[in-house]
């Protein structure tokens, strides 16, 4: 008898490996390349020991050699390709995730001819539906999220959804949105995700939902809306879309980025509107304040525009526009200023003010007036011998301009006079409004006429006896640049031609043997061993007859909130060879209406002149003479320095603001810290100053 023993082959469940590829290539295709790679080779295996079905084993041949591909093993790819062709003949590449490389390489294994064509028709075929669909554009979804295509990535998720309302989508797809600055939407589908998992009771999704929940409620930025007064036409649009105006003060949830607030009304029988963007960055919270401003038109004077451009509330706007009564304001100040130095300096300055302006009539008055009370005991005045003094300094000023349209111009002269010194300086300044406004250039020129004597005089003549003139020519221009609705650019120039000796006529110049002494005066020589090692000769200061200056300098002014912040830089150079460089910022913060208050930084550095000497030296020439430089100076500042400030001040309404009348003080306050790189006496000086201003406006 013969028993006949058939083995059937033990064939793996095809299905179950088909799942593991498609769900390798659905989420580690392309972007974990490497665990994809080891998770299709397992399932290879298990074809290999346990026997898959032709289809099924070119699956896998072709997926592992699309992923060998992109990580660039070309040979492995090909033979992995002509694996599957073997396989099995009907094998083809998939309809998405496949690269030009790719493509290439399985041409290449297949032959070209026809059957590369019939694969590029691939596309043209039906497009899935059902689950087969939405595991496509899941996949397509992920690619794109892996390679930064964040807009396709969330195209893909939200065509996925309306197949298949899937929790885990929706959370990929609140991903995408996040990180494309779409926080509002990713905060909806996150929220959406959670209703869905709930029901689902997904403890998974349920878990993940919440945490991106409570992370996109504290990244969203918000805004409101502070609406003017008695303005019962109001309309206000956010991004082109309309705001109720019964709704403006509430707190709406918006994307960080550029957002455009337009509004209008009527103001005093006038069309008025408010135009202007934030740049809104996460977390942040943003009151929109609207000041409605009429635009320019045949009722209203480019006085009353430039009025309304400067006004900070709806109520400053109000008065700028014609009234029942002619438009005048009142500007009274005074102030008490002070500074002081450990150089025993000491400075005190009473002054006062008055300006009248007529903002719709476009003309303006004022005037000021001020003293300088001067003690001083300097380590200059110790080392000639001279006692402490004390003196008083007269300083006056007017101004007045006329701007009745686009152009305007600026007159002012003003006098100040001390016992040795007495100056006079008129100017005139011309300036225009160009391209709605926006770009304003000015033109000015100033003369000044100083006259210098020695020895005290009655302020105004009696000179004994008179040293000298300085004849001074400026001339400035510059031009504004409305950069936006809350930014402002100045830049300019001067240009300044000095002419006659302004050397100090009582500054006398310690000199030094040229060979064995003035090598070695130290930095900030004491006034004890400049006496003991000087020579007898001690000429008076000499400065050179001529100096022209070079100044180029900008301003930047930005409105940000409740704040406002103010750089200025500015570069000099002279013909003595000084260079200089200043910079000042200031940052002002209103903390309410009626309070604002500010930090004040500034840096200045500056080279000295090209005949300043710490030493100067000073020689016997056979004739017996004794022959001294030309040009000599004690003036440490002609020397390079270096000086830090830092203070602030604060500005106190003690008046309603739109008050009839306004009230308010100033307290301003500096340290100021010099550093003296090459000088007699001082190596350093500290510096202090302040000064408390009272000003009314009517």
């Amino acid at each position: 008898m013969m028993l006949l023993v058939v083995v059937r082959p033990a064939f793996a469940d095809d299905a179950s490996v088909r799942e593991a590829v498609q769900q390798v290539m659905t989420e580690d295709y392309p972007g974990s390349l490497g665990p994809a790679k080891k998770k299709l080779q397992d399932q290879l295996s298990v074809c290999l020991k346990k026997g898959c079905g032709a289809s099924v084993k070119g699956e896998v041949y072709v997926a592992l050699g699309m992923v060998v591909s992109q990580l660039g093993q070309a040979e492995d790819a090909k033979q992995f390709f002509k694996s599957a062709q073997q396989a099995d003949p009907n094998a083809k590449l998939p309809s998405s995730g496949v690269t030009p490389t790719i493509r290439a390489q399985w041409d290449e294994v297949k032959g070209g001819g026809s059957k590369s064509n019939s694969n590029s028709n691939d596309d043209d075929e039906e497009p899935p539906s059902g689950l087969a669909a939405t595991v496509n554009l899941i996949r397509d979804a992920l690619k794109a999220d892996q390679e930064g295509r964040l807009d396709e990535c969330i195209e893909k998720d939200k065509q996925a959804l309306k197949i298949d309302e899937s929790p885990r989508t929706r959370l990929h797809l609140a991903s995408c949105e996040a990180r494309a600055g779409k926080l509002v939407d990713a905060l909806k589908d996150a929220q959406k995700a959670l209703e869905v998992g709930i029901q689902k009771k997904d403890a998974s999704v349920m878990r993940i939902a919440r945490i991106r929940v409570k992370e996109l409620l504290e990244r969203i930025p918000h805004v409101t809306f502070d609406p003017p007064p008695g303005v019962s036409d109001l309309r206000v649009t956010f991004d082109d879309r309309p705001v109720p105006v019964e709704a403006l003060k509430k707190k709406f949830s918006v994307d960080p980025g550029t957002h455009k607030v337009v509004a209008e009304g009527t103001v005093n029988g006038f069309t008025a509107t408010f135009e202007e963007e934030y740049d809104i960055k996460e977390k942040d919270f943003v009151t929109v304040r609207i000041t409605l401003k009429p635009p320019a038109n045949d009722f209203i004077t480019p006085g009353q525009i430039k009025c309304m451009l400067a006004a900070k509330s709806q109520e400053e706007v109000q008065k700028c526009l014609p009234q029942n009564q002619k438009s005048l304001v009142v500007r009274i100040g005074t102030d008490l200023s002070g500074y002081s130095d450990t150089n025993a300096v000491a400075v005190y300055t009473p002054a006062m003010n008055a300006s009248l302006v007529s903002p719709t009539a476009g003309w303006n008055i004022g005037g000021n007036f001020l003293v300088d009370a001067v003690s001083a005991a300097s380590p200059d005045i110790v080392s000639s011998a001279s006692p402490p003094f004390e003196e008083f300094r007269y300083a006056y000023g007017l101004t007045g301009g006329y701007k009745p349209g686009l152009y305007g111009a600026q007159a002012s002269v003003s006098s100040s006079a001390s016992p040795d010194y007495v100056s006079y300086t008129g100017g005139l300044r011309l300036t225009a409004d160009l391209n709605d406004k926006l770009i304003t250039p000015t033109l000015g020129y100033s003369y000044s006429y100083d006259r210098i004597g020695r020895g005290p005089n009655n302020y105004l003549n009696d000179f004994n006896p008179l040293k000298g003139y300085i004849h001074t020519h400026e001339i400035e221009a510059g031009i504004t640049f409305i950069l936006s609705p809350t930014s402002l650019l100045l830049v300019g120039g001067t240009v300044s031609m000095e002419r006659g000796d302004g050397s100090q006529p009582y500054r006398y110049i310690a000199m030094f043997d040229p060979e064995f002494v003035a090598p070695f005066v130290p930095n900030g020589a004491t006034v004890d061993l400049v006496n003991r090692t000087r020579l007898p000769v001690r000429p008076l200061e000499q400065l050179p007859t001529e100096r022209d200056r070079f100044a180029v300098g900008a301003r930047y002014n930005k409105r940000m909130r409740n704040a406002t912040l103010r750089l200025d830089q500015r570069f000099y150079l002279d013909t003595w060879g000084m260079k200089a460089s200043s910079t000042d910022s200031r940052y002002m913060v209103d903390l309410s209406r009626h309070l604002r208050v500010w930090p004040h930084l500034r840096l200045h550095a500056q080279t000295d002149t090209n005949f300043y000497n710490l030493a100067y030296s000073a020689i016997l020439d056979p004739n017996g003479q004794i022959v001294v430089p030309l040009y000599r100076t004690g003036d440490r500042e002609l020397s390079p320095l270096i000086t830090a400030t830092a203070g602030g001040g604060v500005r106190l309404a003690l008046g309603e603001p739109e008050g009839e009348v306004k009230y308010g003080i100033t307290l301003v306050g500096d340290v100021m810290y010099t550093r003296f790189l090459k000088a007699l006496y001082v190596t350093s000086r500290t510096a202090v100053y302040g000064s408390v201003g009272f000003d009314v406006e009517f």
